[in-house]
């Protein structure tokens, strides 16, 4: 199988976008034509995924500015479910990245829900994202399998593809910051078949700390809901007094159980300098 991905500019490849927008998520969520082409016109940046002439995947953005910062605003991903979980993802991300670029962005933007550990581990650990900022419900209420009964708590990623921290992740050379003694700003019941919060340390210092969360929260969700609503309101709380007080997510250590969220209390331009 190989794979090919391009640029989507014309009319005929928004089509095709449109219909396979419908197949992944789902009619609702379609953005219509006389959008996307005016998007695409005015510095937007749609990319598609091919299977020989099959499209079966496809990346949206558009133009953003926030804080008087112009930013590509990354809003949707999606494969076809017999394409998943091969890495294209990744690598439709790092050519998003060269466009973007060329295009004179200093930097990507896009939300994800801190508790799935999966987009966690490619936003941050294996792209370079950096977290510095928490939006509460940020969707409100979404009836979809995977949000359903929960606030729609996300992460604001900033992804600074010209630096040199994220030209290490392309280059596979990231630096990990040395946790060894790091103390964890949350315990956790891990004597059950679900890991569980217990007890929060929502006043802890130092240059580094630990938050960890489930490893994989749909299934916590599937089992016990009143568990998963504990651990949104746990880590809503910490992340949000931690990023109140200067720290930054900067890289995620992964157990059976749980994930480790590292947060690091230095200038974000120290951190992409490494």
């Amino acid at each position: 199988m190989t794979i090919t991905f391009r640029k989507l500019t014309d009319k005929a490849e928004l089509q095709e976008l449109e219909a396979l927008e419908g197949t992944i998520w789902s009619g609702s969520s379609v953005i219509p034509l006389h959008m996307t082409l005016t998007v695409a016109k005015f510095g937007g940046l749609f990319l598609g995924a091919y299977d020989g002439d099959r499209m079966i995947g496809f990346l949206y953005s558009f133009p953003g500015y926030t804080d008087g910062e112009l930013h590509l605003c990354s809003h949707m991903l999606g494969f076809l479910p017999e394409y998943r979980k091969q890495g294209l993802g990744v690598r439709m991300k790092w050519m998003q990245r060269e466009e973007a670029l060329l295009a004179g962005y200093p930097k990507i933007t896009w939300t994800y829900d801190p508790l799935e550990t999966v987009n966690g581990y490619l936003n941050i650990a294996k792209l370079g994202g950096v977290v510095r900022r928490y939006l509460p419900d940020c969707y409100g209420e979404l009836n979809d399998d995977l949000n359903r009964g929960l606030p729609t708590d996300r992460f604001l990623v900033e992804w600074f593809i010209a630096s040199d921290r994220v030209e290490r992740h392309r280059a596979g050379q990231p630096r990990r910051p040395d946790t060894a003694g790091v103390p964890e700003v949350l315990s956790c019941d891990l004597s059950g078949e679900l890991p569980r919060p217990r007890d929060i340390r929502p006043d802890c210092s130092g240059e580094r700390l630990l938050l960890p969360v489930p490893a994989h929260f749909q299934a916590v969700k599937q089992a016990d809901m009143g568990a998963a609503a504990a651990w949104r309101e746990a880590t809503r709380t910490l992340f949000t007094r931690y990023f109140e007080q200067g720290y930054v997510v900067t890289d995620l250590l992964r157990d059976q159980s749980v994930v480790r969220y590292v947060l690091e209390k230095r200038p974000v331009e120290d951190i992409l300098r490494g």
